[in-house]
């Protein structure tokens, strides 16, 4: 049996369906950690420049929406891409499969150079927006830092397209070992660069960019070379109409909703903000401390994009949902274990990073009691948007990720800031009740997903696979 056919067989036929999940989620887990790791290290290696620690991490704080923004458009292309590719894959139809994975990556490419340029020549006047005062420390590093990531654009989104199309395939672990070798390079590289050269926030751009510059080329090479799963060709990069319009008409829900997201958390910051500095870092280091059990139920809810995806190309759509219910579940345990634990320590953790500040670490104490409070519901929360985005409904990511943080949040946020006394407390309130009410919504919205292609179909999946008893 060759590695595809083992693939396919953990996906479609494995009665096993908590295994499949676990395997192929375990390196993007793995890849989590690395990548918490080093944001872990930038942080502490940030927070400890000499008399500015407090400001250099609310400057790399508020840049954080504004990158992300920009990446969500990556990797709105890089979820249509899994969607759609996996259908290919699960009804076995790989020359299909094929085009459509080279168009996504001439897609993000020719995006990706074009939001360098926007990202780079925005900056200022994008932090200016954001409420921050012209000619402060935090004014100046959030723009540096912001123009030297601008140019992670083209190579990241490179990287979602190789990200898409290998998971597509059911294939975890090359993207992870790639991306995971780029964290370890950055991990070395961001103390070297913000202490050792004394470059401060800027230092920490710069170590992100090389480290990702260095390993692009293995990604490339992965894309077009790979030796299993589905791969890109030159000839199939002429740009195909229909092709782009089904990718394009996929992805722009999903970037949507993930930008007005990112934005909302630009908005959440210039809020958050106001309460000063102290309240912006300790909601940064919660965020940073509580992503160690986030991450992997990222992971659970990116296989469960194309373990979906694959079961409707061979319409399977009742493994499909039987498959949707038990990572929900995997995906709640682990965030409920993962809750408790910090719920312990978390005044510990956030120490490490805030030093000799008692009110900063007072108020990131509190903000993560309340937060870890609600989160197991980000378990699900990840769930729906794996599931509507396997299921290549993103119209519903972007409704319940719009929902999320623009009707619920923000308004909250706005409500107890001027109707209440509770002060930096208002915005862990709002936070909470956003996570409860959404997770009642996105199961009003799964009740109308009809787990049918969004592909032709029209070589369903029918071989039989002949696997050995020790399989």
């Amino acid at each position: 049996m060759t590695a595809d056919d083992r693939k396919r067989y953990l996906i479609l036929k494995d009665s096993n369906i908590y295994k499949g999940l676990i395997i192929l989620a375990i390196p993007l887990m793995l890849n989590n950690f690395l990548k918490t790791f080093h944001d872990i290290v930038d942080m502490f290696f940030v927070g400890r420049i000499p008399s500015v620690g407090t400001e250099a991490v609310a400057s790399i704080q508020l840049t954080f929406p504004v990158v992300f923004t920009f990446f969500s458009l990556g990797m709105g292309l890089s979820i249509a891409g899994t969607a759609l590719i996996s259908q290919f894959v699960g009804s076995n139809q790989k020359q299909d499969a094929k085009r459509y994975a080279s168009q996504l990556l001439v897609l993000s490419l020719l995006l990706g150079v074009i939001l360098n340029l926007v990202s780079y020549v925005g900056a200022p006047f994008i932090i200016r927006a954001m409420g921050v005062e012209t000619g402060t420390f935090i004014f100046e590093n959030s723009v540096r830092y912001l123009q030297i990531r601008s140019f992670e654009l083209p190579l990241l989104f490179m990287f979602f397209s190789y990200l898409a199309i290998r998971q597509a395939s059911g294939d975890t672990v090359s993207p992870v070992l790639v991306s995971g070798t780029a964290i370890v390079l950055n991990t070395i590289l961001s103390p070297i660069f913000i202490t050792v050269f004394d470059l401060g926030v800027p230092g920490a751009a710069w170590a992100t960019l090389l480290a990702n510059g260095i390993v692009m080329p293995v990604a490339l090479y992965g894309l077009f070379f790979a030796k299993n799963g589905i791969t890109v060709s030159i000839p199939l990069m002429r740009l195909e109409i229909g092709v782009a319009r089904d990718i394009i008409r996929t992805a722009v829900p999903a970037s949507l909703g993930q930008a007005i997201t990112a934005i909302g958390f630009g908005v959440m910051n210039g809020v958050i903000y106001g309460y000063g500095p102290e309240t912006v870092a300790a909601f940064s280091v919660g965020n940073r401390i509580m992503s160690i059990i986030l991450h992997p139920v990222m992971a659970i809810g990116g296989v469960l994009s194309a373990y979906i995806g694959q079961n409707i190309g061979a319409q399977n759509p009742e493994r499909a949902r039987l498959t949707f219910r038990k990572a929900m579940i995997l995906s709640f345990l682990t965030m409920a274990v993962g809750s408790a634990f910090l719920m312990f320590v978390r005044e510990a953790l956030a120490g490490i990073f805030i030093v000799d500040d008692p009110s900063t670490l007072a108020l990131a104490s509190e903000y993560m009691f309340y937060i870890l409070i609600g989160l197991p519901l980000m378990g699900v929360f990840q769930s729906f948007m794996g599931m509507y985005n396997g299921t290549g409904n993103t119209h519903y990511s972007f409704i319940i990720s719009v929902t999320r943080l623009w009707i619920i949040r923000i308004p909250l946020v706005l409500l107890m800031r001027e109707f209440t006394d509770l002060g930096s407390s208002g915005i862990w309130y709002a936070v909470l009740v956003s996570n409860i009410i959404i997770a009642l919504f996105g199961y009003l919205l799964y009740l109308r997903i009809d787990f049918k292609p969004k592909v032709d179909i029209n070589q369903p999946f029918t071989k039989p696979m002949q696997i050995k008893s020790s399989a």
